[in-house]
């Protein structure tokens, strides 16, 4: 479920706190509170789910409503149910650890039903659903197809919604886009059969990209000193002192890549980093850090210390 991008992501938050703190906490502290940040984003990512399912409650709560109005019209006794229906969400509902956060009181979409019934008007008031609705077609190609409009149409780059889930947990700033186009990913891959089980994706996609979290925070957090020296020695006439504090753990995580994970190209290390340092940095970091590791690059080569074998020696 987590990519490596993310766990770069989650990897510098941690070691940001870790030199915050003068590196005053062991490795295993470390990993540690790596493993916890990355658990987060998945907790997250099962709440999404139960934010989708609580959407649905909420149009099949509205339809029972107008079944019980004083004088019904013949739309509220017979309403079109295609949209509570849904296929997919009713294999979320048999997935064991959605229905578990679904009936948890620490993630309860029920805390916030200004924004369900907010988020489902905007979603009846849609082009896209009142297509939908009329569609003569239906089964699981249609049941996908309005989940996924509605997380990209209605849920991605939704205010309300990233308030919320700063509000719930510290560790939820900057995962909503990555997590929703990931349930669409997995929506995607769904195929309906009889009591199919909708499977969420594990926290880690295999061994290797746990050992890659693992061994780049902690390996990081062990030679923070060393890589300190290779920067200023990269620089001309500067203090470590004037490099941007986010900067410097870019530097660190990046040279880290390069020295410590040999089957790891350097290009693909370089570009990971720029792009991070372009969302979470300064206007210019990512010159800058492209600079000095493109220096450091070109040194470990000519003086043939680049530790690399394999696909790390991709160019």
């Amino acid at each position: 479920m987590i990519s490596r991008r993310l766990v770069r992501i989650k990897a510098m938050q941690t070691y940001y706190g870790f030199l915050q703190n003068s590196g005053d906490i062991t490795t295993e502290q470390i990993w540690k509170e790596l493993k916890l940040n990355i658990e987060k984003s998945h907790e997250l990512y099962i709440f999404l789910h139960c934010l989708l399912i609580s959407i649905i409650d909420y149009a099949e709560l509205k339809i029972d409503i107008a079944k019980k109005k004083l004088v019904p019209s013949i739309d509220d006794l017979s309403p079109n149910k295609k949209f509570i229906e849904n296929k997919i969400i009713e294999s979320f509902r048999k997935n064991d650890n959605i229905i578990s956060f679904y009936n948890t009181n620490n993630f309860n979409w029920s805390e916030y039903p200004d924004f369900i019934k907010n988020t489902w008007n905007q979603i009846v008031d849609s082009s896209y659903y009142k297509e939908y609705m009329l569609e003569k077609a239906s089964g699981i190609t249609s049941d996908k197809n309005i989940l996924i409009k509605i997380i990209n149409k209605t849920l991605t780059d939704n205010y309300r919604l990233d308030e919320i889930l700063e509000e719930k947990s510290i560790y939820w700033n900057d995962d909503l886009e990555f997590l929703l186009s990931n349930i669409i990913q997995n929506i995607k891959k769904f195929t309906a059969s009889k009591n199919q089980v909708y499977n969420l994706q594990p926290l880690f996609k295999n061994k290797i990209d746990e050992k890659f979290a693992k061994d780049l925070i902690i390996k990081t957090s062990i030679n923070k000193d060393k890589y300190d020296q290779i920067i200023l020695e990269s620089l001309k006439k500067w203090e470590l002192e004037r490099i941007a504090f986010t900067d410097r753990i870019l530097l660190h995580l990046a040279l880290c890549e390069i020295n410590e994970f040999p089957d790891m190209p350097v290009k693909v290390t370089i570009n990971e980093y720029l792009d991070i340092a372009k969302f979470y940095s300064t206007d210019k970091s990512s010159i800058f850090i492209n600079g000095i590791l493109d220096k450091i690059y070109a040194q470990l080569k000519s003086n043939n210390k680049l530790n690399k074998k394999g696909l790390g020696l991709v160019e």
